[in-house]
């Protein structure tokens, strides 16, 4: 249990505390700001274009998840952001992470999921606003937006950036150890 919260290999404290802190607050007072101008401004049917034929706000109320998944179980939905939320808050201080990368892209995901918890749990639905007009999509937050983004950034830390440990068990070294021992014998 000790190792599960260990310094992060290549990464200064200071990146490792204030970058997911710094991302944090930012995305997070960003998503609520914009949800309660959608709530004054917007609430009651009010629709704003942005850029004509792109991009629009409109005030919708979401009960469920993305495209309105386990919209009739909020307790259900609940459940699963709070068990979410908390593993990859877990992660994001587990020490696991090499790259700045991968502490922007999971501070992105928990502060638009914290935010959208909030809304659930003072709404009893989430606050989504964000139209495009190009396209039969979805409208959704701020945070929906940090959370994907999140994602993406969480993904390509994974598949450009993490170096995965040796397995212990076979003794068997990763490519990337053997190219490493390689350069260094040169």
């Amino acid at each position: 249990m000790k190792n599960w919260f260990k310094k992060s290999p290549g990464i200064s404290d200071r990146v490792r505390i204030l970058l997911p802190v710094i991302t944090f607050v930012a995305v997070f007072l960003l998503d609520r700001a914009s949800k309660e101008a959608s709530l004054d401004l917007l609430r009651g049917g009010g629709r704003v274009t942005l850029i004509p034929g792109i991009l629009g706000l409109q005030y919708t109320e979401n009960t469920g998840m993305a495209f309105g998944l386990f919209s009739g179980l909020p307790w259900l939905l609940f459940a699963l952001r709070v068990v979410g939320l908390l593993a990859l808050a877990f992660y994001l201080f587990s020490g696991n992470m090499q790259k700045p990368l991968g502490y922007l892209g999971l501070a992105m995901a928990v502060a638009g999921g914290i935010s959208n918890v909030l809304d659930a749990l003072l709404y009893g639905y989430v606050v989504d606003m964000i139209e495009f007009l190009f396209v039969k999509f979805a409208i959704f937050n701020v945070a929906d937006s940090f959370i994907t983004v999140g994602a993406v950034l969480i993904g390509v830390y994974f598949v450009f950036q993490h170096r995965f440990a040796k397995d212990e068990k076979s003794g068997e070294e990763s490519e990337e150890d053997h190219d490493e021992k390689d350069d260094n014998a040169e």
